[in-house]
Formats: C-alpha cells, structure tokens, sequence
C-alpha cells in the first residue's frame, strides 16, 4: 500500500515540474502570434512521446498482383507506446486509457486501389510495446492501366492525437505519427481485340489474304503466336507465326494486322463448308512465363462453289 502511494505521489510531483518547465515565458500583445505557435508546438510535443511502431507480414506480398482480377491482403501491426522522464510513473494515472490511431494510405498511383480496414485502432496507453499489437488489414488491386513487372511502393500512415490534462492546460503525450512503406509489383493483363471476316465465299483453285486487326488492351508489350489447328485436307492454309503489339500504358503504339492465306481445292464441284480454327497463344515480352495460358481460337467460316 505504502509502494504504490510513494509512487503516486512521486509521479505528480514530476508531472508538476515538467509542467512548470513547459510553460512558455510571459510575453506582451505584439508576439501574440509566437504565443500561437508555441501552443501548438507543446500540444505536439507534450511531456512524454508518444511512439507507433508499424510492421506488415511480408509473407503476405506476393511476387505480382493481375490487375482486374488478384487483391492482395497485407496483414499490418501497429503498436503504441509512449517514453520519455517518469513515463512509468505517468502513464498509471491514466488505467485503461486507449489511444485513437487513425490509419490512412498516401502515394498511391490512379491505377492502384488501396483499403485500409479498420481505419483506426485503439491500443492501450502503456510505456512498453504490448505483446500482441493491434491488427488491420491492407487491402490492394489494380486496374488494367497498371505497368507491368514495373515495381511501386505504396505508403501506410498512421497518426495518433495528443492527450490534454484538464482544461487542456497541459499536454500529457504529444501527437505521433510515422508511416511505412509496402513494395509491390503488377503482373500481366491480357486482353485483345479481333476484327476479321468470319464467312469467306471463294471459287476453286482461289487464294484470300483474309487480314485480322488486333488491339492490343493488355498492359505490357505482348507477343502474339498463332498457329492453325487441324488444316483441312485439299486446302492450303498460312498465317503469320507471330507479331509483337505495344500497349498504351507504355505510349506505345497498341494495333497491328496480320494475314490468314486461304487456298481452295483446285478441282471443280461444289465443297462442303468448312470451318478454320486459328489459334492465338499470348505472352508478355521478355516474361515468356507469364500469360502463356492465355488463349483464343479465332473462327473462319468458308464455303467454295465451282461450276
């Protein structure tokens, strides 16, 4: 009983004279200004410091994000303590007080969506780092627009307010604040646009350059590979092996043509329609493991009438 008395009484004693010490001298009319920011640095600054430590779990990041279809969740630790002369006998006079923490995202490129959720927690006033911090979650996607295999950091920041004494005469722990930085890289976004003749008419022993116009959406620059599946027997068939298509997010130019050669049976009679597939494989330049599962079969429809 006597301890904890001595304690007590020893804790205010240093909070008296640090408050003494942390009244500004008098000053007249004319610095009334000065006075101002004066108040505003002792509301910053306080008698003790108030500390957030940020971690993240870096397990959680994974080697790219696909725009349009991965969110990636970090999980983020924050922890709160306070230090400086008589914090261990200060902060008992505030038992079970909790501290507001408000999380918030900063740097963050218009083609990355960034959530923090919640966006503030509350951990309790103590002089030491608690042993299980509290918890939120960072939340991240991206929109097509993102450069791939370009890396960017995103900034997580967190502020905790000061905490007044009575009447606000006097400032117990100032304001915090402190930020941590998350790296993350965006992967491969597939996507093309085909335009093409689909129904071809054609008379024996008839060649036709059937062009296709590709847009390239995707978000790097791509090589296209195109190969016929199954060519009919009697018919001659060719295409161009590959093609390589810029992006847009890049400024380069997105468009190209390539030719589907068609060559009709040369004997005379009427043939039964037929039916092309010409399959189209894509993959990001210089990442060939990327995207290599992306696939589409283009279809032709063609018919040949003789005498």
């Amino acid at each position: 009983m006597y301890d904890n008395s001595w304690k007590k009484i020893l804790a205010l004693v240093v909070m008296v004279l640090l408050f003494a010490i942390s009244i500004p001298p008098s000053i007249n009319g004319q610095h009334i200004q000065e006075d101002m920011n004066i108040s505003y640095q002792r509301l910053c600054n306080g008698i003790l410091r108030g500390n957030i430590d940020l971690t993240y779990d870096v397990d959680d990041i994974p080697s790219t994000i696909r725009p349009e279809s991965d969110i990636a969740r970090v999980d983020l630790y924050i922890n709160y303590f306070v230090s400086g002369i008589g914090a261990k006998f200060i902060v008992p006079f505030f038992p079970y007080r909790t501290i507001p923490i408000e999380l918030s995202v900063e740097d963050v490129p218009e083609w990355c969506n960034v959530y923090v959720s919640p966006g503030v927690v509350y951990p309790r006033l103590d002089y030491k780092k608690a042993k299980f911090p509290e918890h939120a979650i960072v939340s991240i996607s991206l929109t097509p627009n993102a450069p791939a295999f370009q890396m960017f950091s995103i900034k997580v920041k967190a502020r905790a307010h000061s905490i007044q004494g009575p009447f606000g005469l006097i400032t117990f722990v100032g304001c915090s604040e402190n930020y941590i930085p998350i790296e993350l890289k965006p992967g491969y976004y597939s996507n093309f646009q085909y335009e093409y003749q689909t129904y071809i008419e054609m008379s024996p022993d008839e060649v036709k350059n059937v062009p296709i116009n590709i847009t390239s959406y995707s978000n790097a620059r791509t090589r296209l590979l195109f190969e016929i599946v199954d060519p009919k027997e009697g018919w001659g068939t060719s295409i161009n092996s590959d093609i390589f298509l810029g992006t847009t997010v890049l400024g380069e130019d997105p468009t190209g043509t390539v030719h589907f050669s068609i060559h009709s049976p040369s004997d005379f009679g009427y043939h039964e329609v037929e039916q092309f597939n010409v399959r189209v494989k894509t993959v990001a330049a210089g990442h060939p493991e990327a995207g290599i599962d992306n696939t589409t079969i283009l279809q032709f429809t063609v018919s040949c009438k003789g005498n």
